[in-house]
């Protein structure tokens, strides 16, 4: 009887051996499987954010238009407009200049107002027609019987043609009233400005 009672308990702690074993296995395989859920979540949910991202930023690149795509070609601002106006008018101006009988472009011939600046009198012009580098300016003054002439160089100008100014020292001239007309020449035109008369102290 005492041999029996042996063997029952030792097959009882096998049996329960068996069964802590097979519930450790379990929950390690329980573990396993809960871990590897929860690394897939964590990567499932990095690429669905990775793809909102990128989502994103496709957004914004459609919403952000690039400078090309902002140029109107076609677009010209107010201070644009006017400028080439301007310069068509200008063209036009000069591709129809008269010309004379020698075949030369009349010049317009535009005499500044004669100025005082302390002790010097001051007269400029400006040839309003002709863009021209090379020519001769003469100032012609004439009081009763005299007669005197200032020649001067054309000056560089973009939009017309401006003859060096004349500065007439206290002196130069006698004093009285004097008149001044500008003659203007060169191989492509030619022009007379209109007479101003100034007096000299």
């Amino acid at each position: 009887m005492a041999k029996t009672k042996i063997k029952t308990t030792r097959s009882n702690k096998h049996t329960a051996m068996m069964i802590i074993g097979g519930v450790f296995l379990v929950a390690v395989l329980c573990f396993g499987a809960l871990a590897g859920i929860k690394m897939a979540s964590k990567d499932e949910k990095a690429v669905i954010e990775e793809s909102d991202i990128n989502t994103a930023n496709t957004k914004n690149e459609q919403k952000q238009p690039t400078p090309e795509s902002d140029i109107d070609e076609n677009y010209t601002t107010p201070g644009n407009e006017a400028k080439a106006k301007n310069d068509e008018l200008e063209k036009r101006q000069h591709q129809q200049v008269e010309r004379n009988e020698s075949g030369l472009k009349k010049a317009n011939v535009l005499l500044h107002d004669p100025y005082v600046v302390g002790q010097k009198t001051v007269i400029s012009s400006t040839i309003t027609n002709i863009v021209e580098t090379e020519g001769t300016c003469s100032y012609i003054f004439t009081k009763d019987t005299q007669s005197v002439t200032k020649i001067t160089s054309v000056l560089p100008n973009a939009k017309n043609t401006v003859c060096e100014a004349v500065v007439l020292e206290k002196g130069s001239l006698s004093s009285g009233e004097w008149k001044v007309r500008l003659e203007y020449k060169s191989n492509l035109s030619e022009g007379v400005s209109e007479t101003q008369t100034f007096t000299i102290q």
